[in-house]
């Protein structure tokens, strides 16, 4: 079964119909049921539960989160993909919550103009999700891809989503998501395809100042990038980067941070080697999660399509859960490793 384009779902959607999201293999390689918040119906929450049958949630954009003044569950996110829930919520009208028919009362107030944050109690049976401000040119997953595809569809900023869990309770991955959307005569759509489809309408980054520049003691031609949250980010490129597949990314908070980390060495060594074969490293302002090894490399993937590297080497002894769904960018990650 193959994955319908953008545009059939964003036509799906606005129809008020149900859809499969698939995620990168590389990440948790599993598919979600969603259907805009706008559209909710109790059947539609009932089918959710039985055939779906993972935790009922609504991905939101900042600024409905914002508006039913919706916190953060945690202070400090230290899950795997650090989905960003707040605490649950249900509507204050509802008894239990927990019905089809009182979810669906509660998911229908996210979609309601007139409602505000009062209109909830706390905590309840809904669980929201904060996608983040770039969507999936940000982070590649389903909270972001539910709320961009809904917004391309004209449509509020908030999805419901669910997982789909199969029969026995293992998670349903590719072919079990096949069966799944034959039987119920559903489209699939994949969130690398939502990625491609943004790119080739937007970007996150622009180019703010170019110039040669010297990096710990090896020349190199230094840009400066502002992204949509007006931070910086600063790339260093040795020799003729078009011609060069050696990449490394390094996330830091501060200088004082980098100066004073004890992977120092190591970032000399490998800007060393840079220097030498050709490259660009890529330092990315932000806080590196020490609790977690999933980092979004959404802004860094688009600075590398700006140099228009497509085939990168990864100056990294962490790939397979740090660097995930590159894909979406064009980018084919060959190899992984510095010793």
């Amino acid at each position: 079964m193959k994955f319908v384009s953008v545009e059939q779902a964003i036509k799906d959607l606005q129809a008020g119909k149900m859809l499969v999201m698939v995620d990168a293999e590389d990440r948790e390689n599993e598919g979600d049921l969603i259907f805009p918040a706008q559209f909710s119906t109790q059947e539609k929450v009932n089918f959710m539960i039985k055939e779906a049958r993972g935790v009922v949630c609504v991905a939101l954009d900042e600024t409905l989160a914002k508006k039913f003044e919706l916190p953060l569950m945690v202070p400090k996110n230290t899950s795997n993909h650090e989905t960003a829930f707040t605490i649950t919520v249900d509507a204050k009208d509802a008894t239990t919550g927990v019905s089809a028919y009182e979810r669906n009362m509660t998911i229908q107030i996210f979609a309601d103009d007139n409602a505000k944050a009062s209109d909830f109690v706390r905590p309840g049976h809904i669980n929201p999700l904060i996608a983040k401000k770039g969507g999936v040119l940000e982070r590649t997953g389903h909270t972001e891809g539910t709320v961009d595809l809904c917004k391309l569809a004209g449509l509020k900023g908030a999805c419901v989503i669910c997982e789909i869990v199969k029969d026995n309770g293992d998670m349903a991955r590719r072919e079990d998501l096949e069966i799944f959307c034959q039987k119920h005569e559903l489209n699939m759509i994949a969130v690398s395809d939502l990625i491609e489809y943004r790119l080739k309408h937007e970007s996150l980054i622009k180019l703010e100042e170019k110039s040669q520049s010297v990096l710990a003691g090896f020349k190199a031609e230094k840009f400066i990038f502002s992204d949509h949250n007006q931070t910086q980010h600063i790339a260093f490129c040795f020799k003729d980067i078009k011609k060069c597949e050696n990449v490394k990314f390094h996330i830091s908070g501060s200088d004082f941070e980098l100066l004073t980390s004890d992977k120092f060495s190591k970032l000399l060594e490998q800007i060393k080697f840079l220097s030498e074969n050709g490259g660009v490293i890529v330092f990315m302002q932000g806080e590196k999660s020490s609790t977690t090894q999933y980092k979004n490399y959404g802004i860094g993937a688009q600075i590398l399509r700006y140099f228009g590297i497509e085939e990168i080497k990864l100056l990294s002894q962490s790939c397979d859960k740090d660097y995930i769904g590159l894909e979406g960018f064009g980018l084919n990650l060959k190899a992984c490793n510095f010793n």
